[in-house]
């Protein structure tokens, strides 16, 4: 019965004496088995687990919100922009919290007085440590991570633990463009053959990644190599495969990179990964790694399978590449042109094929073709396209010069048809008006189209209705740029090209041409014109408009052969233009130019290219070079031809010129009046042929006039500006100096003050240099300096107890580990302030500001037009709260924040 009793007792006591152990076992200051076995069970499973688990989802939120661009180099690690990372600040917040609670609470301090193998001591406080660090780097908060990942490399001495760090500390290094600190990073490591697979492989992808950003494509492909030996899950294998095949294929080895791709298909990639693979075969194909059948083949079976639908416009492109690089040009076009046809929403895939016909064409020098193609590229496109700047300047060269070619042909068919005879030329117009008829019917057939489309997509249809100009403002708004660019900006009126009928009708009809002649007015509806409005809109029998359309011809052979040499670097299409002008037209006055561009064109080629052409008396600069000095002996060309080297000088003396002009300004603008009189009195007497001789006049004459003000004296102000008038006839100076002496005889004595109308860009210059200097803002920057926040918002129909409460909210699930504060304050009648406060650097404010404006959520009472939100130091705020004018901070702010 005791012992029935005593038994009881102890299951009783079971539980008080289980805390009571576990009570000893929480303290930090002792060590031992079970001080120990419970710190790091707990910090496994309690905290480590659960901030490892945060961070996972976290990076699956940023990966799932990033869409792949298969035509650039795709990414090795996924690290999200500053927008899809915002997303997952919750998360990360959330491990940096919990992992901060497991060292808090669970790393033993007392000194182990032995070894003791099971467990360790703290054995899962680096893993914490690391995972605040990468909490905070996917936060892009690198200085903050960078701490961390440096301090486990210190701390612990594990090799494992210390590769991880480093790799970390690698990807922030990254990530910040310190490329040399990548290297160094990296160079720290050991590598054995003991060392963890995965973390090996890791290492070498980080070093395969900076190299990728560097454009080192060579190295990055070894780094990668090395990572591949080390990947055991077949599921990881698929990116760093497809990457290894790009950089393969950017590196022109054709084999290995065909290698890699079918080792993207054969491992368990994602389908649209797999496709990619297969599509990327046929572009990386060189005639010199074999035959093309399989991968054809290959392809012909992507495009018969139902679920490629989508793909089939990708397809075609992939089988386009293939025909051009075994050198099947019209094939290669033809595929290109139904990979177009088979576009439907895919704007980037459509802008890619123009793009491969018009520099086809380009190449080839067909330029009209070109020219359809590259326009149709800059309509397809955003200004963040790589060749942006290169497409939109080939457009908008070869529309000017297929204007240029229309014009010359346009007025060779109308001095044509002037020199027909009536019954001929009556026969030539009705074959117009038949071909007006056709085009008119076609351009309605056309718009019937265009318009049975647009009621389509308005009423839902499964069209492609995002890219149906009408619904698509990018479009919209290229196709506007386009046409002002190439017609100029013309009145919104019907039937604007009507005055042009008469030419285009009797081209070719693969030809648009230019404006020629006006009509007195325009029918309201396109009409087809009578034989007697035909016959009128020729120029025959007036003198005036034939002399107009042969200088218009001159012209556009000239300036079509200055595009040909300087915009599309085509030297023979530039010499035979230029040789048409001057063997068809007698005179004009691009006569000379022509000649000089002809010598010069030659001329650089011999020096550069050494060219030379025995067989072709007229194919050297000595030719052209003589032919300038018989007809225009004594001009500025003739010394070009003997000096090639004159015009260089020339631009640099007026360059210089005007430096030493823009000094002596500013010394007139700082009312150095003596001082000026005397430098422009040097420059008249001393450089008559200086190239701003007029300016210094009247700058001289002004001078005088303020100097002599103070005594009411004006005779030697009249007798300045009187030499101004003389001297610089109807130059710009000439007619100031005379609109002033006019002041004058009117009776206005105070003339002289105003201030001249003197080189205006230089002016405005100075006087903005002046008030810069003037007005000293009283806001330094310090980039060492602690900074906050700033929220600025009205009084009126604004609670700022809501908004500080959101602004904490926001602060708890996004920047929490920061342990920010909220104030706020009335910063005058009308103004609050709500200060986020404290920021250690100015990257650490600028990631909060940036975080903080794009959130949709959490803060839409921000997305008022009265919010206005800024960083600023804490010596700044206290100016500012005294200053109190918003504008001026935030003028001074945004020139010295870069906002």
């Amino acid at each position: 019965m005791v012992k029935r009793s005593a038994k009881k007792l102890i299951f009783r006591l079971l539980p008080v004496i289980s805390v009571s152990l576990l009570l000893v076992a929480c303290s930090t200051e002792k060590d031992g088995f079970v001080y120990r076995a419970y710190h790091n069970t707990t910090a496994h499973f309690n905290g480590h687990f659960n901030a490892n688990e945060s961070v996972k989802k976290g990076v699956a939120k940023i990966e799932a919100a990033h869409k792949e661009d298969y035509d650039e180099l795709l990414p090795l690690f996924i690290y999200g922009t500053e927008e899809t990372a915002s997303a997952a600040y919750p998360e990360m917040e959330k491990a940096i919290e919990k992992s901060s609670r497991v060292i808090d609470r669970h790393t033993i301090k007392a000194s182990a007085k032995k070894e003791r193998k099971h467990p360790v001591l703290n054995k899962w406080i680096d893993e914490n440590y690391m995972l605040i660090g990468i909490g905070h780097f996917y936060k892009k908060n690198f200085f903050k991570a960078e701490e961390l990942f440096n301090y486990v490399y210190r701390k612990y001495d594990e090799q494992d633990v210390q590769l991880e760090a480093l790799t970390w500390l690698a990807r922030s290094y990254a990530e910040r463009k310190e490329y040399g600190k990548v290297n160094a990073t990296l160079n720290k490591a050991e590598i054995t053959n003991k060392t963890d697979a995965a973390l090996k492989a890791e290492y070498y992808m980080v070093w395969a990644d900076s190299y990728i950003r560097q454009e080192e494509y060579k190295k990055a492909a070894e780094k990668l190599e090395e990572a591949l030996r080390s990947i055991e899950k077949k599921r990881d294998l698929a990116r760093p495969h497809f990457v290894l095949a790009q950089l393969y294929q950017r590196l022109n080895e054709s084999t290995n990179a065909l290698t890699h791709y079918e080792a993207v298909i054969n491992s368990r990639a994602p389908y649209e990964m797999e496709f990619y693979a297969r599509i990327s075969k046929a572009t990386a194909f060189s005639r010199t790694s074999g035959s093309s059948d399989q991968i054809r083949k290959e392809l012909m079976k992507l495009l018969n399978d139902d679920k490629n639908l989508s793909y089939r416009d990708q397809i075609y492109y992939a089988l386009a590449e293939l025909e051009l690089e075994e050198q099947h040009r019209e094939e290669g076009i033809d595929y290109l042109k139904k990979s177009l046809e088979a576009t439907e929403n895919n704007q980037k895939q459509k802008a890619k094929a123009f793009l491969r016909l018009a520099d086809l064409y380009f190449e080839e020098r067909e330029y009209e073709n070109a020219q359809t193609y590259y326009d149709s590229t800059y309509t397809n496109i955003t200004d963040t396209h790589k060749r942006y700047k290169e497409i939109k300047a080939r457009a908008q060269s070869l529309t000017e010069l297929i204007g240029y070619l229309n014009t010359i042909a346009e007025n060779d068919s109308l001095i044509k048809l002037c020199a027909l005879e009536p019954a001929a030329l009556e026969k030539a117009l009705r074959k117009a008006q038949k071909k007006i008829e056709e085009e008119i019917a076609e351009r309605e057939r056309k718009e019937a189209e265009a318009l049975e489309a647009a009621n389509d997509a308005a009423a839902g249809d499964d069209g492609p209705q995002g890219t149906f100009w009408a619904y698509n403002t990018n479009l919209k708004k290229k196709g506007y740029e386009n046409f002002v660019d190439y017609w100029g900006d013309r009145p919104l009126e019907d039937d604007w090209r009507r005055s042009r009928k008469t030419a285009t009708a009797f081209t070719s009809e693969e030809e648009v041409f230019e404006e020629v002649s006006e009509q007195p007015e325009e029918k309201e509806t396109d009409e087809v014109p009578t034989i007697d409005e035909l016959r009128e809109g020729l120029p025959c029998g007036d003198e005036a408009s034939l002399a107009d359309m042969n200088n218009s011809t001159a012209e556009a052979h000239y300036n079509a052969g200055v595009l040909y040499k300087e915009k599309l670097d085509d030297n023979e299409n530039a010499i035979n233009i230029w040789q048409d002008l001057l063997a068809l037209m007698d005179d004009s006055d691009f006569h000379p130019t022509t000649y000089y561009q002809l010598f010069r064109t030659y001329l650089n080629r011999e020096q550069e290219e050494a060219y030379s052409n025995p067989f072709c008396k007229t194919c050297n600069s000595q030719y052209w070079g003589n032919q300038i000095k018989q007809r225009y002996p004594g001009t500025e060309w003739a010394r070009l031809v003997d000096n090639p080297e004159y015009l260089d000088y020339k631009e640099l003396k007026e360059s210089e010129e005007s430096a030493a002009y823009e000094l002596v300004y500013r010394s007139y603008a700082d009312r150095n009046y003596p001082g000026v009189i005397l430098e422009c009195t040097r420059v008249i007497d001393t450089q008559p042929d200086n190239h701003l001789l007029c300016k210094y006049r009247l700058l001289r004459a002004v001078c005088v006039g303020f100097s002599d003000a103070v005594y009411a004296v004006k005779e030697n102000y009249q007798r300045e500006l009187n030499e101004v008038a003389s001297q610089c006839g109807d130059a710009e100076e000439g007619a100031r100096a005379r609109e002033l002496l006019a002041a004058f005889s009117a009776g206005q004595s105070n003339t002289y003050r105003e201030e001249p109308k003197i080189d205006e860009s230089t002016a405005k210059e100075t006087e903005a240099a002046k008030d810069s200097a003037a007005v000293q803002s009283p806001y330094t920057f310090n980039e060492s300096m602690e900074h906050y926040v700033a929220l600025v918002f009205t009084v009126k129909d604004n609670d700022v107890n809501k908004v500080k409460a959101d602004v904490a909210d926001f602060n708890l699930t996004n920047y929490n580990s920061l342990a920010l504060k909220v104030t706020n304050n009335l910063f005058d009648k009308e103004h609050h302030i709500v200060l986020v406060k404290t920021f250690k650097t100015i990257p650490e404010g600028t990631d909060y500001l940036n975080t903080m404006r794009g959130d949709t959520q959490s803060l839409q009472s921000f997305k008022a037009s009265d919010f206005t939100t800024f960083l600023i130091s804490k010596l700044n705020y206290i100016t500012f709260f005294k200053q109190k004018n918003i504008d001026q901070y935030l003028e001074w702010y945004y020139l010295n924040y870069n906002e």
